[in-house]
């Protein structure tokens, strides 16, 4: 029997702007974000693949082959033809950024062209979320790399990709 896959993707931002004239004081609460659960499959808010690494630490380009060779926690193949999901959290210890992107194949999620780029510095994160059918499509052979490299130095980062393999 397969594994099954289930997530929830919760992200919450609450803000709450707050002045004082003369007597008076006035509050302004700002509210957003997305709770989301993913079912296990390849159809729109479904995923059948997941990926992640904790603690990961590189001085290099690191290169994530998404159509290749990558092992899940249990040692099956994650092959992802669509993503769902990219989450990386810089280290905030980390002295540079991580620099996602980049590669001559690089997979796009939302970037423009191969050469773009995005920089996570010390304690913040990316995230690419696209729960519908269609995903960030993975192109085997010319689209299917995911690359992480370290702005300078050495940094350390945990990231998890959600996916189907169809």
């Amino acid at each position: 029997m397969p594994a099954t896959v289930t997530s929830k993707l919760i992200v919450s931002l609450t803000s709450i702007l707050a002045d004082a004239k003369g007597l008076a004081s006035a509050q302004a609460s700002i509210e957003t974000g997305i709770n989301k659960a993913l079912a296990s499959g390849t159809g729109a808010d479904q995923c059948d693949r997941v990926y992640s690494e904790n603690d990961k630490s590189i001085s290099v380009a690191y290169d994530l082959d998404l159509s290749g060779a990558l092992l899940d926690a249990f040692g099956v193949a994650a092959v992802f033809a669509k993503v769902r999901a990219v989450i990386v959290v810089a280290d905030p210890l980390n002295t540079g950024n991580i620099v996602i992107g980049g590669d001559a194949a690089a997979f796009l999620m939302g970037f423009g062209a191969v050469a773009h780029t995005f920089f996570v510095p010390p304690g913040g994160v990316f995230l690419a979320f696209a729960p519908a059918a269609a995903g960030y499509a993975v192109v085997a052979g010319t689209g299917d790399i995911l690359q992480f490299a370290p702005s300078a130095g050495t940094q350390v980062f945990d990231f998890a990709i959600l996916g189907t393999s169809v």
